[in-house]
């Protein structure tokens, strides 16, 4: 769904509007502009003339300026013009597009001097014709600053309204991926800042899903695989106090194994939030502590043995002992998923090797059910197959003839971020 265009709507009015008042201040500014600036001109050329008429004197003189002479005897010049001329007022005067009388120009400027102090009066004539800039507001030039102002205006807006629609293009489609669109985006495929912000959008997007995802898995594993260290803890405290006349063996057994429960959900609550951790290629220092595997695989059987009660049967076969690269109670974890797996699913019997960093742990299905193929003691093969992915380790389970293996190597690329 897409939200409504009010930015769009709102910022195309904003240009037009724009647009339509850059033409009317062109239009009205420049004509101004450039008369005023012509105004400025010939005031000072004007001044320059009358003091060089001053200087020449005479009777009647043509200054050295192009179109500019002085009339200082009136009966020398043709009665329509010497009438026009006694007429005027003194001080400037400026004749635009009109019939001036025996004159060959339309555009002229006066300059009446009154006689004063002996000095005779006199008329400084300025031919302006081809000087003008606009010549009027009707004139060619002057309609043509105004066309060319409106245009510019025109152009100004048609160019902002491109260049908001393909803003807002590029918006439209950002705002399609933050909706949820499938990757890839249109707008993720974009060069420019757009595109960047949308490769992060999407990234964070995948990194949030990611977290939502932990979190959920946290919350799924945690209360399903609590339960059975919770009720072995449960089931030994509910025998001490149905045997308080027990002798000292047994309820030391009983305390082992709310202990052994003790620690396990420790290990599980460690691993769980380990795994709801954001991936990083720098493994953490609590990490890599680093351990003796045959070592940890004897104390494990003990615990298993403990927790299962006389019918679990344990053989464990070792070689060399190795020291690994890891974090124990991580591969405590693994490990106690794989032997509770293999008891719960198996006639009982479970043969371990541990050879090195390697460790092989195989058991006769019962009734064709792998350990693999349900859910027993521990979160599943799934899940810590994917501790030892990303802690550097490798899970490998096989089955053949009715017999179920998994091999653990604990020394393969030590280099799974554990964030």
């Amino acid at each position: 769904m897409r939200s409504p265009p009010r930015l769009r709507r709102g910022l195309t009015v904003l240009i037009v509007a724009f647009g339509v008042a850059l033409g009317l201040t062109y239009a009205w500014v420049v004509p101004r502009l450039v008369l005023d600036t012509e105004d400025i001109i010939f005031a000072r050329q004007l001044e320059r003339l009358r003091e060089e008429a001053l200087r020449v004197g005479g009777i009647d003189e043509t200054l050295a300026a192009p179109g500019v002479r002085v009339v200082r005897d009136l009966q020398r010049e043709s009665p329509e013009l010497a009438a026009f001329l006694r007429a005027l007022a003194p001080g400037v005067h400026e004749f635009n597009d009109e019939a001036l009388p025996d004159l060959q120009t339309r555009q002229l400027i006066v300059d009446v001097a009154p006689a004063s102090e002996g000095v005779p009066a006199s008329w400084l004539l300025y031919d302006l014709s081809g000087l003008e800039a606009l010549e009027g507001p009707w004139s060619a030039r002057y309609i043509g600053a105004v066309g060319g102002g409106v245009a510019l205006a025109l152009l100004a807006t048609l160019v902002g309204l491109l260049a908001a629609r393909r803003l807002f293009g590029a918006l439209d489609a950002l705002e399609r991926l933050v909706a949820g669109a499938t990757p890839p985006s249109p707008a993720e495929e974009r060069d420019d800042e757009i595109g960047r912000i949308a490769r992060l959008w999407r990234d964070a997007d995948a990194r949030l899903r990611s977290a939502l995802a932990r979190e959920r898995r946290f919350t799924r594993d945690a209360s399903h695989e609590l339960r059975t260290p919770i009720a072995a803890a449960r089931g030994a405290l509910e025998l001490l106090r149905a045997e308080p006349d027990a002798d000292a063996a047994r309820r030391a057994e009983l305390q082992r194994r709310v202990e052994a429960a003790l620690v396990e959900m420790g290990d599980l609550v460690h691993a769980f939030l380990w795994l709801a951790r954001e991936t990083s290629p720098v493994p953490a220092g609590m990490d890599r502590e680093g351990f003796l595997l045959g070592g940890l695989v004897e104390r494990m059987v003990r615990e298993r043995m403990l927790l299962a009660g006389p019918g679990a049967r344990f053989e464990l076969e070792r070689g060399a002992d190795a020291f690994v690269e890891g974090n124990e109670r991580l591969a405590r974890v693994v490990l106690g998923n794989v032997l509770g797996n293999a008891l719960n699913h198996g006639d009982g019997r479970v043969v371990l090797q541990v050879d090195g960093a390697r460790v092989v742990v195989g058991n006769q299905t019962r009734a064709g059910v792998a350990v693999g193929a349900a859910e027993g003691f521990g979160f599943g093969l799934e899940i810590a197959r994917e501790v030892c992915e990303r802690h550097g380790w490798r899970l490998q389970p096989r089955e053949q003839d009715g017999r179920y293996t998994v091999v653990l190597d604990f020394a393969v690329g030590v280099d799974g971020g554990s964030g």
